[in-house]
C-alpha cells in the first residue's frame, strides 16, 4: 500500500530534493520559528540542564557539520526512574506488540520465542508523565527547532533494551546493528540516552561523523540499504568511525541521516531511550501502538 510516508522515503532520497524543499518550508516558517525560540528561551529554567542561546547554536552548527555531538547528560535522578520504568512496564520482543513480557520474565519470553532475544522494545512511553515532561524539554526542543528551523514535532518516543546474545544476521540487519541511514522525514533530529553503563561489552552506538552531508557510497533511488564495515572505512576513513561510550544518562544528539548502527553487546543489556523531532510525523515511525492489540505472551 503506497503511503504517504512511503512517497516520502521516494521523493527525499535524493540529497538536493531534500535540501531544496527544506529550504522552501523554512522559508515560511521564520515568524513561527521566531515565536517558538522565544517561548522555549523563557522556559529554560523548566530544563534539566543550564544553557543559553549561544550554546544552543554551537550545538546546532557542530551537528550540521558532523551530524552528531555529544549532549548533556541525564541527571541521576532521572535515570533512576527510567530503570524503575523498564522494569515496571511490559516491553515487547522484536518490538512484536503482540509478545509482551516483563523484563524479570525474560528467560521465559527466549523459551517460548525459541531463540535468544536481541531487542525488545517498549511502547507508548510518551504517555508516563516524567517521559512526557523530559519530551518537552526547552532545551531539546530548542535545539530541534534550530536545526529542523521550523517548530518542531514529536515524532516518537522510542525506548529499547538491546540483549548480549549470538544474535543471527537476520536479527542483526532487522534492529540496525550493521551500518545505515534513516530517511525518516524531509529533515529530523534525534536524542539517544543510554540508561545504562556503555563500554564496548555494552554494545555502544556507532556514527560516522561528516557521512550526513558527503556522500561516500551508492544508494538506490528507491531503496534503504545496509553497509559492511569494510565500505564505510573505506570511504570515510577508520577517524571519523566513532564509538559512543559513557556511563548512564550519556547523550548523543543525531542527525540518523547520517550512517550509524548500534553493535550488538557482549557482557552486559543496554538500555537505550530516544526522542526523535521532525518537520512531519508518520505513524510508521512513532512508537505508539495499538493497545488493544498488545498481549503478554509469557
Amino acid at each position: 500500500m503506497l503511503t504517504k510516508y512511503k512517497i516520502m522515503r521516494g521523493l527525499f532520497k535524493r540529497r538536493s530534493v531534500r535540501i531544496l524543499i527544506w529550504t522552501v518550508v523554512a522559508f515560511f516558517n521564520k515568524k513561527r520559528l521566531a515565536i517558538f525560540v522565544k517561548a522555549q528561551v523563557n522556559r529554560k529554567e523548566e530544563s534539566f540542564v543550564v544553557f543559553d542561546v549561544e550554546s544552543i547554536d554551537s550545538v546546532v552548527a557542530e551537528l550540521e557539520i558532523n551530524g552528531a555531538l555529544a549532549g548533556p547528560s541525564l541527571p541521576k535522578d532521572v535515570v533512576e526512574y527510567l530503570l524503575d520504568y523498564s522494569e515496571s512496564n511490559p516491553c515487547f520482543a522484536d518490538r512484536d506488540q503482540t509478545k509482551g513480557f516483563y523484563l524479570k520474565d525474560r528467560d521465559k519470553a527466549q523459551k517460548a520465542l525459541g531463540k535468544e532475544l536481541l531487542l525488545a522494545q517498549y511502547f507508548d512511553a510518551e504517555q508516563d508523565e516524567k517521559i512526557s515532561k523530559l519530551a518537552n524539554d526547552p532545551y531539546l526542543l530548542l535545539v530541534a527547532a534550530k536545526y529542523l528551523k521550523v517548530p518542531p514535532k514529536l515524532m516518537s518516543v522510542n525506548m529499547w533494551w538491546t540483549f548480549p546474545v549470538d544474535a543471527s544476521a537476520e536479527d542483526k540487519a532487522r534492529h540496525a546493528h550493521v551500518f545505515h541511514f534513516d530517511l525518516d522525514d524531509l529533515k529530523f533530529v534525534k536524542f539517544f540516552f543510554y540508561l545504562t553503563d556503555v563500554d564496548d561489552d555494552a554494545g555502544p552506538h556507532v556514527f560516522v561523523k561528516t557521512s550526513n552531508r558527503l556522500i561516500k557510497y551508492e544508494s538506490p533511488m528507491f531503496k534503504s540499504r545496509r553497509f559492511t564495515d569494510e565500505e564505510i572505512i573505506s570511504g570515510y576513513g577508520v577517524d571519523n568511525v566513532v564509538k559512543v561510550l559513557g556511563p548512564a544518562g550519556t547523550c548523543l544528539i543525531e542527525d540518523t541521516i547520517t550512517v550509524h548502527k548500534g553493535v550488538t553487546p557482549v557482557s552486559r543489556a543496554r538500555l537505550m531511550l530516544q526522542f526523535e523531532y521532525s518537520i512531519n510525523t508518520y505513524s510508521e515511525v512513532s512508537c505508539v501502538s495499538d493497545r488493544e492489540a498488545q498481549k503478554i505472551f509469557v
